[in-house]
Protein backbone atom coordinates (compact mmCIF):
# COMPACT_ATOMS: atom_id res chain seq x y z
CA UNK A 1 0.00 0.00 0.00
CA UNK A 2 2.88 2.35 0.70
CA UNK A 3 4.02 4.19 -2.40
CA UNK A 4 7.45 5.34 -3.50
CA UNK A 5 8.07 9.07 -3.82
CA UNK A 6 10.88 9.90 -6.30
CA UNK A 7 11.93 6.26 -6.17
CA UNK A 8 13.32 6.53 -2.65
CA UNK A 9 11.03 7.39 0.21
CA UNK A 10 8.25 4.99 1.25
CA UNK A 11 5.06 6.95 2.05
CA UNK A 12 2.37 5.23 4.10
CA UNK A 13 -1.26 6.23 3.62
CA UNK A 14 -3.37 7.28 6.62
CA UNK A 15 -7.15 7.52 6.98
CA UNK A 16 -8.36 9.84 9.76
CA UNK A 17 -11.79 9.09 11.31
CA UNK A 18 -13.48 11.36 13.89
CA UNK A 19 -16.96 12.88 14.15
CA UNK A 20 -15.55 16.20 15.44
CA UNK A 21 -14.47 18.40 12.56
CA UNK A 22 -12.17 20.45 14.81
CA UNK A 23 -10.30 17.32 15.87
CA UNK A 24 -9.89 16.22 12.26
CA UNK A 25 -8.62 19.65 11.26
CA UNK A 26 -6.24 19.88 14.23
CA UNK A 27 -4.66 16.50 13.50
CA UNK A 28 -4.53 17.15 9.76
CA UNK A 29 -2.78 20.51 10.20
CA UNK A 30 -0.47 19.81 13.17
CA UNK A 31 1.08 16.54 12.07
CA UNK A 32 3.99 16.89 9.62
CA UNK A 33 2.91 13.96 7.51
CA UNK A 34 5.62 14.16 4.83
CA UNK A 35 8.44 14.41 7.35
CA UNK A 36 7.14 11.35 9.17
CA UNK A 37 6.86 9.34 5.96
CA UNK A 38 3.07 9.48 5.62
CA UNK A 39 0.42 11.03 3.44
CA UNK A 40 -3.09 11.78 4.67
CA UNK A 41 -5.22 9.75 2.23
CA UNK A 42 -8.54 11.01 3.54
CA UNK A 43 -10.72 11.86 6.54
CA UNK A 44 -14.18 10.58 7.52
CA UNK A 45 -16.67 11.67 10.15
CA UNK A 46 -17.83 8.18 11.19
CA UNK A 47 -17.07 4.49 10.82
CA UNK A 48 -19.63 3.96 8.05
CA UNK A 49 -17.93 6.52 5.83
CA UNK A 50 -14.57 5.00 6.70
CA UNK A 51 -15.69 1.51 5.61
CA UNK A 52 -16.97 2.91 2.31
CA UNK A 53 -13.62 4.67 1.82
CA UNK A 54 -11.61 1.55 2.65
CA UNK A 55 -13.57 -0.55 0.18
CA UNK A 56 -12.45 1.78 -2.62
CA UNK A 57 -9.02 2.95 -1.44
CA UNK A 58 -5.93 1.34 -0.02
CA UNK A 59 -4.43 2.67 3.22
CA UNK A 60 -1.81 1.48 5.68
CA UNK A 61 -3.02 3.15 8.89
CA UNK A 62 -6.45 4.04 10.27
CA UNK A 63 -6.46 6.68 13.00
CA UNK A 64 -9.91 6.63 14.63
CA UNK A 65 -11.99 7.91 17.52
CA UNK A 66 -14.31 5.45 19.34
CA UNK A 67 -17.58 7.30 19.91
CA UNK A 68 -19.11 8.14 16.52
CA UNK A 69 -22.59 7.79 14.99
CA UNK A 70 -23.69 4.89 12.74
CA UNK A 71 -20.52 2.82 13.09
CA UNK A 72 -18.24 3.54 16.06
CA UNK A 73 -14.48 3.08 16.28
CA UNK A 74 -14.65 -0.40 17.79
CA UNK A 75 -17.03 -1.62 15.09
CA UNK A 76 -14.73 -0.12 12.48
CA UNK A 77 -11.76 -1.89 14.11
CA UNK A 78 -13.67 -5.18 14.02
CA UNK A 79 -14.41 -4.70 10.30
CA UNK A 80 -10.74 -3.99 9.57
CA UNK A 81 -9.63 -6.95 11.68
CA UNK A 82 -11.95 -9.30 9.81
CA UNK A 83 -11.52 -7.97 6.26
CA UNK A 84 -8.36 -5.86 5.98
CA UNK A 85 -5.79 -7.43 8.30
CA UNK A 86 -2.83 -5.55 6.82
CA UNK A 87 -4.14 -2.19 8.02
CA UNK A 88 -2.70 -0.86 11.30
CA UNK A 89 -5.21 0.70 13.70
CA UNK A 90 -4.56 3.53 16.17
CA UNK A 91 -7.45 4.47 18.47
CA UNK A 92 -7.74 7.75 20.36
CA UNK A 93 -10.56 8.10 22.86
CA UNK A 94 -11.78 10.12 25.78
CA UNK A 95 -12.74 6.94 27.64
CA UNK A 96 -10.30 5.17 29.93
CA UNK A 97 -12.42 2.02 29.91
CA UNK A 98 -11.01 -1.48 30.46
CA UNK A 99 -13.66 -3.08 28.22
CA UNK A 100 -12.60 -0.84 25.36
CA UNK A 101 -8.97 -1.76 25.98
CA UNK A 102 -9.84 -5.47 25.89
CA UNK A 103 -11.64 -5.07 22.59
CA UNK A 104 -8.71 -3.09 21.22
CA UNK A 105 -6.39 -5.99 22.03
CA UNK A 106 -8.84 -8.44 20.44
CA UNK A 107 -8.87 -6.45 17.20
CA UNK A 108 -5.06 -6.10 17.14
CA UNK A 109 -5.14 -2.33 17.65
CA UNK A 110 -1.56 -1.04 17.63
CA UNK A 111 -2.09 1.90 20.02
CA UNK A 112 -4.91 3.01 22.34
CA UNK A 113 -4.49 6.72 23.20
CA UNK A 114 -6.46 8.81 25.65
CA UNK A 115 -7.55 12.28 24.59
CA UNK A 116 -6.26 14.90 24.56
CA UNK A 117 -3.41 13.68 22.35
CA UNK A 118 -0.59 16.11 21.62
CA UNK A 119 0.96 16.43 18.18
CA UNK A 120 4.35 15.34 19.53
CA UNK A 121 2.85 12.25 21.18
CA UNK A 122 1.02 11.21 18.02
CA UNK A 123 4.10 11.95 15.89
CA UNK A 124 6.21 9.68 18.11
CA UNK A 125 3.70 6.85 17.77
CA UNK A 126 3.50 7.29 14.00
CA UNK A 127 7.30 7.26 13.77
CA UNK A 128 7.54 4.02 15.76
CA UNK A 129 4.78 2.47 13.68
CA UNK A 130 6.55 3.45 10.45
CA UNK A 131 9.73 1.76 11.66
CA UNK A 132 7.79 -1.44 12.28
CA UNK A 133 6.04 -1.25 8.90
CA UNK A 134 9.38 -0.63 7.16
CA UNK A 135 10.84 -3.70 8.84
CA UNK A 136 7.83 -5.84 7.95
CA UNK A 137 7.98 -4.58 4.37
CA UNK A 138 11.65 -5.49 4.09
CA UNK A 139 10.99 -8.96 5.48
CA UNK A 140 8.08 -9.44 3.08
CA UNK A 141 10.20 -8.38 0.13
CA UNK A 142 12.95 -10.72 1.27
CA UNK A 143 10.53 -13.64 1.46
CA UNK A 144 9.06 -12.75 -1.94
CA UNK A 145 12.50 -12.77 -3.53
CA UNK A 146 13.36 -16.08 -1.91
CA UNK A 147 10.01 -17.51 -2.91
CA UNK A 148 10.45 -16.43 -6.54
CA UNK A 149 13.90 -17.95 -6.61
CA UNK A 150 12.54 -21.10 -5.02
CA UNK A 151 9.76 -21.43 -7.61
CA UNK A 152 12.13 -20.82 -10.52
CA UNK A 153 14.78 -23.25 -9.31
CA UNK A 154 14.68 -26.70 -10.80
CA UNK A 155 16.55 -28.48 -8.05
CA UNK A 156 13.67 -30.56 -6.70
CA UNK A 157 14.26 -33.43 -9.11
CA UNK A 158 17.97 -33.34 -8.38
CA UNK A 159 17.25 -33.31 -4.65
CA UNK A 160 14.97 -36.33 -4.98
CA UNK A 161 17.64 -38.27 -6.87
CA UNK A 162 20.28 -37.32 -4.29
CA UNK A 163 17.91 -38.14 -1.44
CA UNK A 164 17.31 -41.63 -2.85
CA UNK A 165 21.05 -42.15 -3.28
CA UNK A 166 21.97 -40.91 0.18
CA UNK A 167 19.26 -42.86 1.99
CA UNK A 168 19.61 -45.99 -0.14
CA UNK A 169 15.87 -46.04 -0.82
CA UNK A 170 16.29 -47.21 -4.43
CA UNK A 171 18.24 -50.06 -5.99
CA UNK A 172 21.77 -49.48 -7.21
CA UNK A 173 20.60 -49.75 -10.81
CA UNK A 174 17.80 -47.23 -10.28
CA UNK A 175 20.19 -44.81 -8.61
CA UNK A 176 22.76 -45.10 -11.39
CA UNK A 177 20.12 -44.47 -14.04
CA UNK A 178 18.72 -41.42 -12.22
CA UNK A 179 22.19 -39.99 -11.64
CA UNK A 180 23.01 -40.34 -15.31
CA UNK A 181 19.73 -38.73 -16.41
CA UNK A 182 20.39 -35.72 -14.17
CA UNK A 183 24.05 -35.40 -15.09
CA UNK A 184 25.24 -36.10 -11.53
CA UNK A 185 28.72 -37.60 -11.71
CA UNK A 186 30.15 -39.66 -8.84
CA UNK A 187 33.78 -40.35 -9.68
CA UNK A 188 35.50 -40.02 -6.30
CA UNK A 189 37.44 -42.53 -4.23
CA UNK A 190 35.76 -41.56 -0.96
CA UNK A 191 32.30 -40.30 0.04
CA UNK A 192 30.89 -38.89 3.25
CA UNK A 193 27.39 -37.63 4.14
CA UNK A 194 26.57 -34.70 6.43
CA UNK A 195 23.13 -33.60 7.64
CA UNK A 196 22.43 -29.91 8.24
CA UNK A 197 19.44 -29.34 10.54
CA UNK A 198 18.07 -25.83 10.98
CA UNK A 199 17.15 -24.64 14.47
CA UNK A 200 14.00 -22.53 14.54
CA UNK A 201 12.53 -20.78 17.56
CA UNK A 202 9.75 -22.85 19.12
CA UNK A 203 7.31 -19.98 18.51
CA UNK A 204 7.71 -18.15 15.23
CA UNK A 205 4.68 -15.93 15.99
CA UNK A 206 3.08 -16.92 12.71
CA UNK A 207 0.15 -19.15 11.87
CA UNK A 208 0.70 -22.72 10.72
CA UNK A 209 0.72 -21.92 7.02
CA UNK A 210 3.16 -19.04 7.49
CA UNK A 211 5.38 -21.25 9.66
CA UNK A 212 5.46 -23.86 6.91
CA UNK A 213 6.32 -21.26 4.28
CA UNK A 214 8.97 -19.67 6.47
CA UNK A 215 10.58 -23.05 7.21
CA UNK A 216 10.63 -23.94 3.50
CA UNK A 217 12.22 -20.64 2.54
CA UNK A 218 14.86 -20.84 5.25
CA UNK A 219 15.66 -24.43 4.29
CA UNK A 220 16.07 -23.32 0.69
CA UNK A 221 18.32 -20.42 1.74
CA UNK A 222 20.39 -22.86 3.82
CA UNK A 223 20.68 -25.14 0.80
CA UNK A 224 21.94 -22.21 -1.29
CA UNK A 225 24.69 -21.44 1.24
CA UNK A 226 25.71 -25.10 1.49
CA UNK A 227 25.70 -25.57 -2.28
CA UNK A 228 27.69 -22.38 -2.86
CA UNK A 229 30.42 -23.29 -0.36
CA UNK A 230 30.65 -26.91 -1.51
CA UNK A 231 30.97 -25.68 -5.09
CA UNK A 232 33.54 -23.06 -4.08
CA UNK A 233 35.85 -25.75 -2.64
CA UNK A 234 34.83 -28.40 -5.19
CA UNK A 235 34.21 -30.94 -2.42
CA UNK A 236 30.67 -32.17 -3.02
CA UNK A 237 26.96 -31.63 -3.63
CA UNK A 238 24.02 -30.41 -1.57
CA UNK A 239 20.35 -31.32 -1.79
CA UNK A 240 17.15 -30.41 -0.01
CA UNK A 241 16.08 -32.89 2.65
CA UNK A 242 12.94 -33.09 4.71
CA UNK A 243 12.03 -31.56 8.10
CA UNK A 244 14.16 -28.41 7.79
CA UNK A 245 17.21 -30.35 6.67
CA UNK A 246 19.81 -30.13 3.95
CA UNK A 247 21.94 -33.14 2.97
CA UNK A 248 25.55 -32.76 1.84
CA UNK A 249 27.45 -35.43 -0.05
CA UNK A 250 31.20 -34.88 0.23
CA UNK A 251 33.38 -36.58 -2.36
CA UNK A 252 37.14 -36.56 -2.73
CA UNK A 253 40.08 -38.27 -4.36
CA UNK A 254 42.48 -37.25 -1.57
CA UNK A 255 41.32 -39.31 1.44
CA UNK A 256 44.09 -38.25 3.82
CA UNK A 257 42.91 -34.64 3.85
CA UNK A 258 39.23 -35.48 3.55
CA UNK A 259 38.13 -35.73 7.18
CA UNK A 260 39.52 -32.42 8.42
CA UNK A 261 38.47 -30.68 5.21
CA UNK A 262 34.88 -31.83 5.74
CA UNK A 263 34.89 -30.47 9.29
CA UNK A 264 36.37 -27.15 8.16
CA UNK A 265 33.74 -26.75 5.43
CA UNK A 266 30.97 -27.59 7.92
CA UNK A 267 32.26 -24.95 10.34
CA UNK A 268 32.30 -22.35 7.58
CA UNK A 269 28.75 -23.26 6.53
CA UNK A 270 27.52 -22.99 10.12
CA UNK A 271 29.21 -19.59 10.47
CA UNK A 272 27.77 -18.23 7.20
CA UNK A 273 24.22 -19.35 8.04
CA UNK A 274 24.48 -17.61 11.40
CA UNK A 275 25.92 -14.48 9.79
CA UNK A 276 23.45 -14.11 6.93
CA UNK A 277 20.28 -15.73 8.30
CA UNK A 278 20.71 -15.36 12.07
CA UNK A 279 19.85 -19.04 12.46
CA UNK A 280 21.75 -21.84 14.15
CA UNK A 281 22.30 -25.24 12.56
CA UNK A 282 23.38 -28.59 13.92
CA UNK A 283 25.51 -30.64 11.53
CA UNK A 284 25.97 -34.40 11.86
CA UNK A 285 28.81 -36.03 9.90
CA UNK A 286 29.01 -39.72 8.93
CA UNK A 287 32.20 -41.68 8.33
CA UNK A 288 33.71 -42.13 4.88
CA UNK A 289 32.83 -44.97 2.52
CA UNK A 290 34.84 -46.03 -0.52
CA UNK A 291 32.03 -47.13 -2.83
CA UNK A 292 29.08 -44.99 -3.94
CA UNK A 293 26.86 -48.02 -3.32
CA UNK A 294 27.60 -47.61 0.42
CA UNK A 295 26.80 -43.91 0.68
CA UNK A 296 23.63 -44.78 2.62
CA UNK A 297 25.83 -46.21 5.40
CA UNK A 298 27.52 -42.84 5.88
CA UNK A 299 24.06 -41.23 5.95
CA UNK A 300 22.89 -43.66 8.65
CA UNK A 301 25.92 -42.73 10.74
CA UNK A 302 25.22 -39.03 10.24
CA UNK A 303 21.68 -39.67 11.49
CA UNK A 304 23.14 -41.55 14.45
CA UNK A 305 25.38 -38.60 15.30
CA UNK A 306 22.36 -36.25 15.34
CA UNK A 307 21.07 -38.15 18.38
CA UNK A 308 23.92 -36.56 20.32
CA UNK A 309 22.48 -33.11 19.73
CA UNK A 310 21.02 -33.27 23.25
CA UNK A 311 24.44 -33.95 24.71
CA UNK A 312 26.48 -31.40 22.77
CA UNK A 313 23.83 -28.69 22.47
CA UNK A 314 22.36 -26.67 19.66
CA UNK A 315 24.53 -25.30 16.84
CA UNK A 316 27.03 -28.15 17.20
CA UNK A 317 29.05 -30.04 14.62
CA UNK A 318 28.85 -33.70 15.63
CA UNK A 319 31.29 -36.09 13.99
CA UNK A 320 30.62 -39.84 14.09
CA UNK A 321 34.36 -40.54 13.98
CA UNK A 322 34.89 -38.50 17.15
CA UNK A 323 32.00 -40.24 18.90
CA UNK A 324 33.19 -43.75 18.05
CA UNK A 325 36.80 -42.89 18.93
CA UNK A 326 35.85 -41.63 22.40
CA UNK A 327 32.91 -43.85 23.21
CA UNK A 328 33.28 -46.57 25.83
CA UNK A 329 30.59 -49.19 25.61
CA UNK A 330 27.96 -48.86 28.35
CA UNK A 331 30.22 -46.67 30.47
CA UNK A 332 28.57 -45.82 33.77
CA UNK A 333 28.08 -42.18 34.66
CA UNK A 334 29.90 -42.15 38.01
CA UNK A 335 28.56 -39.22 40.01
CA UNK A 336 28.37 -40.42 43.64
CA UNK A 337 31.33 -38.37 44.94
CA UNK A 338 30.22 -35.31 43.01
CA UNK A 339 26.66 -35.63 44.35
CA UNK A 340 28.00 -35.76 47.93
CA UNK A 341 30.06 -32.64 47.26
CA UNK A 342 27.06 -30.91 45.68
CA UNK A 343 24.84 -31.63 48.69
CA UNK A 344 27.52 -30.25 51.03
CA UNK A 345 27.82 -27.10 48.89
CA UNK A 346 24.02 -26.65 49.00
CA UNK A 347 24.01 -26.98 52.79
CA UNK A 348 26.89 -24.50 53.04
CA UNK A 349 25.14 -22.00 50.72
CA UNK A 350 28.26 -22.03 48.53
CA UNK A 351 27.01 -21.06 45.07
CA UNK A 352 30.50 -20.91 43.57
CA UNK A 353 31.12 -24.52 44.57
CA UNK A 354 27.68 -25.48 43.26
CA UNK A 355 28.58 -23.99 39.87
CA UNK A 356 31.96 -25.72 39.83
CA UNK A 357 30.56 -29.13 40.79
CA UNK A 358 27.75 -28.92 38.24
CA UNK A 359 30.29 -28.03 35.53
CA UNK A 360 32.26 -31.15 36.48
CA UNK A 361 29.09 -33.24 36.41
CA UNK A 362 28.27 -31.90 32.94
CA UNK A 363 31.79 -32.73 31.73
CA UNK A 364 31.50 -36.26 33.16
CA UNK A 365 28.18 -36.81 31.39
CA UNK A 366 29.56 -35.50 28.10
CA UNK A 367 32.60 -37.78 28.31
CA UNK A 368 30.33 -40.77 28.88
CA UNK A 369 28.56 -40.11 25.54
CA UNK A 370 25.41 -41.46 27.17
CA UNK A 371 22.00 -41.25 25.53
CA UNK A 372 19.25 -39.00 26.87
CA UNK A 373 17.55 -41.76 28.87
CA UNK A 374 20.72 -42.52 30.81
CA UNK A 375 21.40 -38.83 31.31
CA UNK A 376 17.86 -38.27 32.62
CA UNK A 377 18.34 -41.12 35.12
CA UNK A 378 21.58 -39.56 36.36
CA UNK A 379 19.98 -36.14 36.77
CA UNK A 380 17.04 -37.75 38.58
CA UNK A 381 19.56 -39.32 40.97
CA UNK A 382 20.91 -35.85 41.76
CA UNK A 383 17.42 -34.41 42.24
CA UNK A 384 16.51 -37.27 44.61
CA UNK A 385 19.59 -36.52 46.73
CA UNK A 386 18.70 -32.82 46.85
CA UNK A 387 15.11 -33.67 47.78
CA UNK A 388 16.25 -35.92 50.60
CA UNK A 389 18.28 -33.00 51.92
CA UNK A 390 15.24 -30.73 51.67
CA UNK A 391 13.13 -33.34 53.43
CA UNK A 392 15.64 -33.48 56.27
CA UNK A 393 15.32 -29.71 56.62
CA UNK A 394 11.59 -30.23 57.35
CA UNK A 395 10.29 -28.61 54.18
CA UNK A 396 6.55 -29.21 53.85
CA UNK A 397 5.73 -32.43 51.96
CA UNK A 398 3.34 -30.67 49.58
CA UNK A 399 5.90 -28.02 48.64
CA UNK A 400 8.58 -30.69 48.30
CA UNK A 401 6.34 -32.71 45.96
CA UNK A 402 5.59 -29.68 43.76
CA UNK A 403 9.26 -28.67 43.54
CA UNK A 404 10.41 -32.19 42.67
CA UNK A 405 7.76 -32.82 40.03
CA UNK A 406 8.35 -29.45 38.38
CA UNK A 407 12.11 -29.91 38.01
CA UNK A 408 11.73 -33.50 36.78
CA UNK A 409 9.22 -32.38 34.14
CA UNK A 410 11.34 -29.42 33.05
CA UNK A 411 14.49 -31.52 32.70
CA UNK A 412 12.66 -34.28 30.82
CA UNK A 413 11.38 -31.65 28.36
CA UNK A 414 14.73 -29.88 27.92
CA UNK A 415 16.16 -30.04 24.41
CA UNK A 416 19.83 -30.03 25.39
CA UNK A 417 22.03 -31.12 28.29
CA UNK A 418 23.13 -27.49 28.68
CA UNK A 419 19.53 -26.41 29.27
CA UNK A 420 18.96 -29.30 31.69
CA UNK A 421 22.07 -28.32 33.68
CA UNK A 422 20.92 -24.71 33.79
CA UNK A 423 17.59 -25.87 35.23
CA UNK A 424 19.41 -28.07 37.74
CA UNK A 425 21.65 -25.17 38.80
CA UNK A 426 18.60 -22.98 39.48
CA UNK A 427 17.06 -25.85 41.45
CA UNK A 428 20.20 -26.11 43.58
CA UNK A 429 20.05 -22.36 44.29
CA UNK A 430 16.39 -22.71 45.24
CA UNK A 431 17.20 -25.66 47.51
CA UNK A 432 19.90 -23.58 49.22
CA UNK A 433 17.40 -20.80 49.90
CA UNK A 434 14.74 -23.22 51.14
CA UNK A 435 17.16 -24.90 53.55
CA UNK A 436 18.23 -21.49 54.84
CA UNK A 437 14.60 -20.46 55.31
CA UNK A 438 13.82 -23.70 57.16
CA UNK A 439 16.86 -23.21 59.38
CA UNK A 440 15.66 -19.73 60.30
CA UNK A 441 12.11 -20.96 60.89
CA UNK A 442 13.38 -23.90 62.97
CA UNK A 443 15.75 -21.67 64.93
CA UNK A 444 13.03 -19.15 65.76
CA UNK A 445 10.70 -21.96 66.80
CA UNK A 446 13.30 -23.45 69.16
CA UNK A 447 14.10 -20.01 70.58
CA UNK A 448 10.40 -19.47 71.32
CA UNK A 449 10.18 -22.89 73.00
CA UNK A 450 13.23 -21.98 75.08
CA UNK A 451 11.69 -18.64 76.12
CA UNK A 452 8.51 -20.42 77.14
CA UNK A 453 10.49 -23.01 79.08
CA UNK A 454 12.40 -20.26 80.92
CA UNK A 455 9.12 -18.50 81.74
CA UNK A 456 7.70 -21.66 83.25
CA UNK A 457 10.81 -22.95 85.01
CA UNK A 458 12.79 -19.86 86.06
CA UNK A 459 12.22 -20.78 89.73
CA UNK A 460 14.12 -24.03 89.30
CA UNK A 461 17.58 -23.39 90.74
CA UNK A 462 18.97 -26.23 88.59
CA UNK A 463 17.79 -24.65 85.32
CA UNK A 464 20.84 -24.18 83.08
CA UNK A 465 22.01 -24.40 79.47
CA UNK A 466 22.40 -28.17 79.56
CA UNK A 467 18.94 -28.80 80.98
CA UNK A 468 17.19 -26.66 78.36
CA UNK A 469 19.26 -28.25 75.55
CA UNK A 470 18.25 -31.66 76.85
CA UNK A 471 14.61 -30.54 76.79
CA UNK A 472 14.95 -29.33 73.18
CA UNK A 473 17.16 -32.25 72.06
CA UNK A 474 19.80 -29.93 70.61
CA UNK A 475 23.51 -29.41 71.18
CA UNK A 476 24.60 -26.56 73.42
CA UNK A 477 26.64 -24.86 70.70
CA UNK A 478 23.82 -25.07 68.13
CA UNK A 479 21.27 -23.83 70.67
CA UNK A 480 23.47 -20.92 71.75
CA UNK A 481 23.87 -19.82 68.14
CA UNK A 482 20.19 -19.91 67.17
CA UNK A 483 19.02 -18.46 70.51
CA UNK A 484 21.37 -15.47 70.24
CA UNK A 485 20.39 -15.01 66.58
CA UNK A 486 16.65 -15.05 67.39
CA UNK A 487 16.66 -12.98 70.61
CA UNK A 488 19.84 -10.91 70.50
CA UNK A 489 20.73 -12.22 73.99
CA UNK A 490 22.42 -15.28 75.46
CA UNK A 491 20.48 -17.90 77.36
CA UNK A 492 21.94 -16.78 80.72
CA UNK A 493 21.14 -13.13 79.99
CA UNK A 494 17.49 -13.99 79.34
CA UNK A 495 17.30 -16.30 82.37
CA UNK A 496 18.75 -13.71 84.75
CA UNK A 497 16.62 -10.93 83.26
CA UNK A 498 13.50 -13.08 83.70
CA UNK A 499 14.41 -13.94 87.29
CA UNK A 500 15.09 -10.28 88.11
CA UNK A 501 11.76 -9.21 86.59
CA UNK A 502 9.93 -11.80 88.70
CA UNK A 503 11.90 -10.66 91.75
CA UNK A 504 10.83 -7.04 91.14
CA UNK A 505 7.20 -8.11 91.01
CA UNK A 506 7.53 -9.97 94.31
CA UNK A 507 9.35 -7.05 95.95
CA UNK A 508 6.63 -4.65 94.80
CA UNK A 509 3.61 -6.77 95.72
CA UNK A 510 4.56 -8.98 98.70
CA UNK A 511 6.18 -8.76 102.13
CA UNK A 512 8.44 -11.75 101.49
CA UNK A 513 11.98 -11.64 102.84
CA UNK A 514 14.90 -11.34 100.45
CA UNK A 515 15.98 -14.97 100.95
CA UNK A 516 12.41 -16.12 100.27
CA UNK A 517 12.24 -14.12 97.05
CA UNK A 518 15.67 -15.40 96.04
CA UNK A 519 14.45 -18.96 96.44
CA UNK A 520 11.23 -18.29 94.50
CA UNK A 521 13.10 -16.92 91.49
CA UNK A 522 15.70 -19.72 91.33
CA UNK A 523 18.63 -18.44 93.44
CA UNK A 524 19.93 -20.88 96.06
CA UNK A 525 22.27 -18.22 97.51
CA UNK A 526 20.46 -15.06 98.82
CA UNK A 527 23.76 -13.15 98.89
CA UNK A 528 24.43 -13.86 95.21
CA UNK A 529 20.81 -12.87 94.47
CA UNK A 530 21.35 -9.47 96.12
CA UNK A 531 24.56 -8.89 94.15
CA UNK A 532 22.90 -9.84 90.85
CA UNK A 533 19.84 -7.70 91.61
CA UNK A 534 21.92 -4.60 92.38
CA UNK A 535 24.03 -5.16 89.28
CA UNK A 536 20.92 -5.12 87.11
CA UNK A 537 18.84 -2.41 88.86
CA UNK A 538 21.46 -0.29 90.66
CA UNK A 539 19.67 -0.94 93.96
CA UNK A 540 19.67 -3.67 96.57
CA UNK A 541 16.45 -5.71 96.92
CA UNK A 542 15.66 -3.88 100.18
CA UNK A 543 16.19 -0.44 98.62
CA UNK A 544 14.00 -1.39 95.65
CA UNK A 545 11.21 -2.71 97.92
CA UNK A 546 11.28 0.39 100.11
CA UNK A 547 11.03 2.63 97.05
CA UNK A 548 8.21 0.72 95.33
CA UNK A 549 5.94 -0.34 98.21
Amino acid sequence: MAKIIMGVKAMYRVLLVDDEVLVREAISENIKWDELGYELAGSCQNGKEAIDFLEKNSVDVVLTDICMPYVDGMELSEFIFNHLKNINIIIFSGFDDFEYAKKAIKYNVKEYLLKPVTASELSKILTDLKDKMDKNKQETEKFVRLNESYNKNKLLIKSKVMDDLIKGSKTVEENEKALLENNIILDASEYRVAIVEIEFDSDLNKDEEQNKQFSSLMTFATYNICDEILDQYQVGLACLGNDNRVFMLFKTNKPKASHQEVKNVCMEISSKIKQFMNLGVTIGIGRDVKDSKDIHKSYEEAEYSMKYQYLFGKSSIIDTEDIIRNQKSNEEIMLEDKIDSLILAIKMKDNLSIDDILNKIEDTIKRSLADKNRIDLSLQQIILAINNTLKASELEENQLYIMRNQILTDIANSKTLGKAMELLKNYCYKATNEIDIQKNIGGKKQALLAMDYIEKNYADKDLNLNSICSYLSISASRFSTIFKSATGETFMEVLIRTRMQKAKELLENTDLKNYEIAEKVGFSDPHYFSIAFKKMTGKTPSEYAKEKR
